[in-house]
């Protein structure tokens, strides 16, 4: 609030808004500081990005595919001029995604796995995808289970809010392995012992 009271037009205070709000699930806030965000600075794919997660969210198919437009545009720029950019191919992925272009989502996500096969956000960011866009529930989690192997309690608190996974929330896999990565984050915690140890 503070921030924003300083500088209401600041390209980071509206992203950091943005993703406050989001993990807090205020999502039409989020969306009004994401659509900020993306209009300071035309060559933030991010924001595009979470506003297709966020319109997705509160059903304005409208919104999402606006924003999904705006987002494969914006990566679409940066892969002609580096077209290895496995994160800029995961953007375009999501993009790709929310227009129902599943084909060009799956050669793109392949492509990108070559590049990059370790690359938390775009292994995650194609989860989303597999989640939202493809309903493809096992290939997701297969996706996003070794990032949650090793994800911070940062990460974690976020892929346990994020409203793309909520078809898996109750899945009895998912709950496992996020019951197994809050296990894991407590002991190490208490310098890898048990915490009632």
């Amino acid at each position: 609030d503070v921030a924003l009271c300083l500088d209401a037009d600041s390209y980071e205070v509206n992203r950091s808004a943005g993703y406050l709000s989001y993990r807090k699930h205020r999502l039409e806030d989020a969306i009004r500081f994401w659509e900020k965000a993306s209009t300071l600075l035309d060559t933030d794919i991010n924001s595009c990005g979470m506003l297709i997660s966020c319109y997705w969210a509160v059903g304005n198919a409208e919104g999402k595919l606006r924003a999904a437009r705006l987002s494969l545009a914006r990566a679409e720029k940066v892969l002609a001029q580096d077209p290895n950019n496995a994160m800029v191919i995961a953007y375009s992925v999501y993009a790709l995604g929310a227009l129902g272009d599943a084909e060009r989502a799956t050669e793109r996500m392949k492509r990108a796995l070559l590049i990059e096969p370790d690359n938390w956000n775009m292994r995650y960011n194609f989860a989303c995808v597999l989640l939202i866009s493809l309903n493809e529930i096992d290939a997701a989690l297969d996706m996003v289970a070794p990032e949650l192997e090793r994800a911070t309690i940062g990460r974690l608190n976020h892929v346990k809010v994020d409203p793309d996974f909520a078809a898996v929330r109750d899945h009895p896999r998912f709950k496992a392995m996020i019951a197994a990565a809050e296990a894991r984050l407590a002991t190490e915690s208490h310098g890898g012992s048990p915490p009632n140890a």
